[in-house]
C-alpha cells in the first residue's frame, strides 16, 4: 500500500508542469534602443554541455522571434548570460491516519513521507557593457524530469525560455 502511494504521488508531481519564473529589471533603463544582442556563457566543469546547446539555442530563438539580431558580443546593444544549478531537494509532508476499533474510539497516527527530487534553476541575466551593468534578470526553476527524451528535453527548454522571457523587454521602462 505504502509503495502504490509513493508511486501516485511521485507520478502526480512528475506529471505537473511547477516552472516557477521570476524576473526583474532596471526600470530606468531603455529598452526601446536595445535592437541587438549576443549569447555570452562560459561553461563550467561538469556542466552538461547538450543542455548548454539546448538553453542557447532556445534563447537565440525567443530573442529573435522579438525582433532582436544577433550580432558578435562586442557589437551587441545586450549580452545575454546565464548560470545553471542543480540541487537535490526533500519535500516531507504528513499522512494523517484513524485507527481504531469500532465503538471504543481511535487515535490520528501520524506518518511523515518525503519526496526526493531535483530541482533545476536557470538565471538569464541581460547586461549592458556600456553601462557594465545587469539591466534584466530572470530566474527559472522547476523539478527536473530525467525521464524525458531528447527532443522532449528540448522542447521543455524551449518552452521555460519563452515563458521566462515573455514580458521581456519591459513594457514601462525608460526614462
Amino acid at each position: 500500500m505504502r509503495l502504490l502511494f509513493l508511486l501516485v504521488i511521485t507520478l502526480l508531481f512528475g506529471a505537473c508542469s511547477s516552472l516557477n519564473v521570476h524576473n526583474d529589471y532596471d526600470p530606468s533603463y531603455d529598452f526601446s534602443k536595445v535592437k541587438s544582442f549576443a549569447i555570452v556563457h562560459k561553461q563550467k566543469e561538469g556542466e552538461d554541455g547538450l543542455t548548454v546547446q539546448r538553453i542557447k539555442k532556445a534563447l537565440r530563438r525567443a530573442l529573435a522571434a522579438k525582433g532582436f539580431v544577433e550580432v558578435q558580443p562586442e557589437k551587441a546593444d545586450l549580452l545575454f548570460l546565464f548560470h545553471l544549478n542543480v540541487m537535490n531537494k526533500t519535500q516531507i509532508y504528513t499522512d494523517y491516519q484513524m485507527v481504531g476499533y469500532g465503538r471504543y474510539g481511535g487515535m490520528v497516527i501520524a506518518t511523515p513521507r518525503s519526496y526526493n527530487y531535483d530541482e533545476g534553476k536557470l538565471i538569464i541575466d541581460a547586461y549592458d557593457p556600456k553601462l557594465n551593468q545587469t539591466v534584466y534578470r530572470v530566474v527559472l526553476t522547476d523539478e527536473i524530469d530525467k525521464g524525458k527524451r531528447p527532443k522532449e528535453r528540448e522542447k521543455a527548454i524551449e518552452e521555460a525560455i519563452r515563458k521566462g522571457l515573455e514580458d521581456f523587454p519591459p513594457k514601462e521602462s525608460g526614462s
